[in-house]
């Protein structure tokens, strides 16, 4: 990989693998993913947008936890991270669906969950008043407080947590946030960063704009359209990861277009911080059950990324979908 300075933006030379969507049987035969545990290897999920599953299609979002339950052990997955909008309209029933799925990894793999837009209680949020009542009836702090990976959270609520792990010698939190995070919350995070030596992935809905920069003024699904004073991805950078050293990668989803986004930036001190987009949820039944697979090879400082769906069994190949890349910084 090539890294071109330009201002503070890193620009990103990857290398690609194909640009068709193939049968699982087939690709395991040409690039299987396959995990050494015992050199360091490891790999984190990335579950996005999954609102019109528990909507529409739950059978698909079933299928995505069983099979995160099933294969988390060989795969050596260390954090499953959902990007937000669980659910479409906010329904009981949605959020039923939603808990009966997560509660398949319950005690099984460490997750993180952050609220969408969609996850807001829709009347309040419709006056760019933020409550999330129901988000926090499924995923309050109670059914985490037992699990030793689990650190903690803002308040009483839920809506922004942290959680920690240990892969390829190193230690990390995973930071996640709510959707267009209050500056009050972005204190939050500050201190709570500050006062930790780990590096950090930070999760949140909304940041990368589908044109491979952070969404800003201007751009469609601002959470500036709920309320002025949400921060947009680029406010988030601005406001808390530039000027923080250990936070080494952003994971976003929410926006549309083509649903990804890639950008590394350099912080404050000049060292890379990645920045990825994933979304499906605008493709056939809501997604076709398409995620993330993160494999990091400490020994090579390497990052695969493949996108999967456990509902297809299928693995896409396009250049967005299916790339690998040097990420040193992770691992130094």
């Amino acid at each position: 990989m090539k890294l071109m300075v330009k201002g503070n933006v890193l620009f990103v030379g990857i290398a690609m693998i194909g640009q068709v969507v193939i049968g699982a049987e087939e690709i395991r035969s040409t690039f299987p993913v396959k995990v050494d545990r015992d050199s360091g290897e490891f790999c984190l999920l990335v579950v996005p947008d999954t609102q019109r599953y528990s909507a529409y299609f739950p059978q698909i979002f079933r299928k995505q936890f069983e099979w995160i339950r099933d294969t988390h052990e060989s795969l050596n997955v260390k954090y499953v991270m959902h990007l937000g909008d669980i659910v479409e309209e906010g329904e009981e029933a949605e959020w039923r669906v939603a808990d009966e799925a997560f509660s398949l990894i319950d005690g099984e793999v460490p997750y993180m969950v952050v609220p969408g837009n969609h996850d807001l209680d829709p009347e309040p949020a419709d006056e760019g008043v933020r409550a999330t009542s129901e988000y926090n009836a499924v995923f309050s702090p109670k059914r985490f407080e037992d699990r030793r990976w689990y650190g903690g959270n803002k308040g009483v609520m839920s809506d922004n947590s942290f959680g920690y792990f240990e892969a390829g010698g190193q230690e990390f939190m995973v930071l996640g946030l709510e959707f267009g995070p209050t500056d009050e919350t972005l204190a939050w995070a500050n201190s709570l960063v500050s006062n930790h030596d780990q590096k950090v992935i930070l999760v949140t809905h909304c940041y990368m704009y589908d044109d491979d920069t952070r969404l800003g003024e201007g751009d469609e699904w601002s959470p500036h359209t709920k309320n002025p004073a949400w921060n947009d991805g680029e406010q988030i950078w601005e406001k808390l990861v530039f000027g923080k050293e250990t936070i080494v990668m952003v994971l976003s989803g929410h926006v549309k277009g083509d649903g990804t986004g890639l950008l590394v930036s350099e912080n404050e001190e000049g060292k890379p911080v990645l920045q990825m987009l994933a979304n499906y949820q605008f493709l056939s039944h809501g997604g076709d059950g398409w995620l993330r697979i993160l494999k990091f090879v400490p020994s090579a400082k390497r990052m695969e990324v493949f996108t999967y769906s456990p509902w297809l069994d299928a693995f896409r190949e396009e250049a967005d979908q299916r790339f690998s890349m040097e990420v040193p910084w992770l691992f130094e």
